[in-house]
């Protein structure tokens, strides 16, 4: 029986999952790489050829969201004026009661707007995420294990709503244990809250960074893109420039603006310590 080595399609698919920031042109020509190798893996070329239709399909449906540099001084306003769609306790109400409706302006404020709220830490760090990193390790889980996944993510994401690496363990916990409508929900919010990043810049530029909250955030997103960051370099005034491995994507790093992270550590801690 023939078993093609899916290696280097799997990596393919699964850095089409998330909207990577490139143009079409740039896509057209890293699914051309791929074409050589498909055919040559697959015996039925007709089989090749709908594989590399999936592939395709994949990409065109992948939408960036416009790119839009955030005014803090205008969402400082809008998420602490009660009158306003934006008022910073009403997304927290929204995004608690699972609500699916959330646009992709609100999960901005929601997002951006974190850094105005009184507890806001960029360097938090829950007392109930060490609990899960022994099972990070592992790659199969028992049911037992399952449940305290579930149960510490939950903590965790209740004292921290913006830990993307507990809010992909908990999606991945409740699948294992076939809750997949409470898994949807949370996906629905993790991809959300990307999107908000993302549409915050490209990244190719200190003008065009995206703005992250978390220092975390940053790799948190080049893994979401299916890359890997090897290191990174303080930009002055206040930027991280992210180097990343060898990728087919020919991508050497990202900006990250860490303005606010700066400020905010600043204002509220550095005397802390």
């Amino acid at each position: 029986m023939f078993q093609p080595n899916t290696t280097c399609a799997r990596a393919l698919v699964t850095n089409l999952k998330a909207p990577l920031p490139i143009t079409y042109a740039t896509m057209t020509n890293v699914i051309k790489q791929y074409i050589g190798y498909i055919i040559r893996v697959l015996p039925d070329r007709m089989l090749a050829v709908c594989m590399l239709l999936f592939i395709w399909n994949c990409a065109e449906a992948q939408k960036l969201p416009e790119m839009q540099i955030p005014d803090f001084t205008q969402i400082k306003e809008a998420v602490n004026d009660p009158s306003s769609p934006f008022y910073y306790p009403n997304l927290v109400r929204k995004y608690n009661s699972k609500d699916t409706t959330m646009t992709h302006e609100e999960f901005r404020y929601y997002y951006l707007g974190y850094i105005f709220q009184e507890d806001y830490n960029p360097y938090r760090k829950s007392e109930y995420s060490h609990q899960l990193d022994r099972l990070y390790k592992q790659t199969k889980h028992s049911v037992g294990e399952c449940e305290n996944i579930v149960k510490f993510a939950l903590l965790t994401l209740a004292d921290d709503p913006f830990d993307l690496r507990q809010m992909n363990f908990l999606i991945y916990a409740l699948k294992e244990q076939n809750k997949y409508k409470d898994a949807a929900i949370w996906e629905f919010r993790m991809n959300h809250i990307i999107q908000a990043i993302l549409s915050t810049g490209d990244g190719k530029a200190p003008e065009t960074a995206w703005y992250v909250i978390a220092p975390a955030h940053e790799y948190n997103i080049l893994n979401r893109l299916g890359l890997t960051g090897k290191d990174f370099v303080f930009v002055e005034p206040y930027y991280d420039y992210v180097e990343v491995d060898k990728n087919p994507l020919k991508i050497d790093g990202y900006y990250f603006n860490v303005h606010y992270i700066l400020y905010v550590f600043d204002r509220k801690y550095r005397y802390e310590e």
